[in-house]
């Protein structure tokens, strides 16, 4: 690659090794800085002719202050300084795109974590349900779960903490029951695949009893941009859990991005958005409640997914969306062309911009954006909890309560404790009651099992389709959403009749497996053993 080197003095090569990986290249990565001086310096960057080594060299560094961000205090006046400065010239919107920051959220409740996750321009990981034991007390003697704001040191606390303990002694005990139905079935203890495979089946199979209450520890990454809508959000919602969390990450985040979040308590900004939301929110409920006087009381016998909106013509766009794409040629001449060719020579362009796909990774461009389903969907919580993770898709929900039932997992009532199962989840219906008329279904929603149905409405391309229905259908996943998955991709062939993108699908799995989990327990083990050669 042709490349003119910059020339920089001996000092100054000194200097812009300490912050960039490079200092010759034309390709490097900034290291050691701030987030604001690295904001600002890329702001900057755009309006200058400068290289971005020669900017940092000639208007940020100072001799006198150091950036290394090993110590994010030292420096920091510089960097606001800088920062604050390019805000002025360039806008806020635009330079708070440009960090990053990493925030850790711990012991908060599977209520709020589905609050957290809701923005798409971040990135998300919290506890698993399939390999961690939350059945475990804590130092204090307690089990792992949030009691809301709202009603601690009242007459519903200690009620509500007798509930949720029965609930997870139920959890610990059909664990056990559950683990030595599977070991029977299986034999061999002794293999280490067999037995996490077995854990991971078990701890999936009772998750279901866990209550949405449960805590769990969630990381984070997004820019500060994201954060500073999070914590206006999280202010504006209804549940005093999240207003709490709001401040605390406010107060946070002020100790490594404090420039960046100078407007969130702006009476003209932040303060009036939180104000915003939160009369909006509101209004609606009290206008919605005078609409619909009462709720639905159905009860269903089983999860159900329907393709309630699709376009017909879905295919065609696709293939008129794969034309333009490879001559750019007016829409109207593109849909020309499509419309004049015959049957076999769609199918031929339509396989051919999907290709010889070697695994599920391998998927078509952005000409399959062109089509787009809409879906709702009435799964168990613990699929929704699971499914909601993608950020691509538009997904809408309420909130969980008891009125659409629950599911009973085929591994439980092949353990034959359906009953206790049922007895369990249905413990919480009185005080879910009380504590719904007392508060709001918000704040009852803590009580509520993850096995208990929630109704949600997904919008998604085709495209994003795909990587769902081939990544949820994989033989280690849940089974409560591998059919949430299958049932989608059966409906755009079997509904839509769309069987070119339901074709183009192939890595989708309609196989049973009682130890899904066992082949990529064995790849790992495999892994490891090659590692310590």
């Amino acid at each position: 690659m042709s490349y003119l080197k910059e020339e920089f003095t001996d000092f100054e090569r000194a200097v812009l090794s300490r912050f960039f990986t490079d200092v010759d290249g034309p390709v490097f990565a900034l290291i050691n800085l701030p987030e604001t001086v690295k904001a600002a310096l890329f702001a900057r960057y755009s309006r200058t002719s400068k290289s971005l080594r020669r900017l940092f060299i000639d208007e940020f560094y100072d001799e006198s202050a150091t950036f290394e961000a090993s110590d994010s205090t030292v420096g920091m006046k510089r960097s606001q300084e800088l920062f604050e400065r390019v805000i002025l010239d360039y806008g806020d919107d635009s330079v708070a795109q440009l960090g990053g920051v990493h925030l850790a959220c711990e012991q908060v409740s599977n209520s709020l974590t589905k609050v957290l996750e809701r923005s798409r321009m971040m990135s998300y990981l919290e506890q698993s349900t399939r390999y961690l034991n939350f059945g475990k007390k804590r130092d204090d003697g307690r089990y792992g779960y949030k009691v809301p704001p709202e009603i601690l040191d009242s007459d519903l606390e200690c009620r509500y903490r007798d509930t949720v303990d029965a609930l997870f002694e139920s959890y610990n005990d059909t664990y056990q029951r559950v683990f030595e139905h599977l070991s029977s079935r299986f034999g061999d203890n002794s293999d280490p695949a067999i037995l996490r495979s077995l854990r991971a089946a078990s701890f999936d199979a009772v998750r279901g009893i866990l209550p949405v209450a449960t805590l769990s520890n969630l990381g984070m990454f997004g820019s500060p941009q994201a954060f500073e809508y999070l914590v206006m959000r999280l202010r504006s919602h209804p549940l005093g859990e999240a207003r709490q969390l709001a401040e605390m990450i406010n107060v946070e985040l002020q100790k490594v991005i404090p420039s960046f979040l100078s407007r969130i308590d702006r009476p003209d900004r932040g303060v009036a958005w939180v104000d915003y939301r939160a009369q909006k929110h509101a209004n609606l409920t009290a206008i919605v409640s005078a609409v619909v006087p009462e709720m639905e009381t159905e009860h269903l016998e089983e999860a159900t997914v329907r393709l309630i909106d699709f376009q017909s013509d879905a295919e065609t766009r696709i293939l008129e969306a794969i034309l333009f794409e490879y001559t750019g040629m007016a829409h109207e001449a593109c849909s020309s062309v499509v419309a004049r060719t015959s049957m076999r020579e769609r199918e031929e362009l339509f396989r051919a911009y999907v290709g010889d796909r070697k695994n599920r990774r391998h998927r078509p461009g952005r000409a399959f954006e062109a089509a787009s389903y809409v879906f709702e969907i009435v799964s168990d919580y613990g699929a929704f909890r699971d499914l909601q993770r993608h950020r691509l898709m538009t997904i809408e929900w309420r909130g969980i309560d008891p009125v659409l039932g629950y599911v009973v997992p085929p591994l439980v009532a092949s353990a034959g404790l359906s009953k206790e199962y049922a007895r369990s989840l249905e413990s919480i219906l009185d005080l879910y009651d009380e504590i719904s008329d007392r508060h709001s279904s918000d704040v009852a929603a803590y009580l509520v099992p993850m096995a208990y149905r929630i109704r949600y409405r997904v919008q998604v391309n085709a495209r994003e389709l795909m990587h769902i229905t081939e990544l949820r259908t994989q033989p280690a996943g849940h089974e409560s959403y591998r059919k949430v998955a299958q049932a989608m991709h059966r409906l755009i062939g079997n509904i839509a009749g769309h069987n070119l993108v339901s074709e183009a699908m192939s890595y989708v799995d309609y196989g049973d497996y009682d130890l899904g989990r066992l082949s990529d327990e064995r790849e790992s083990e495999l892994k490891q053993r090659q590692t310590l050669r």
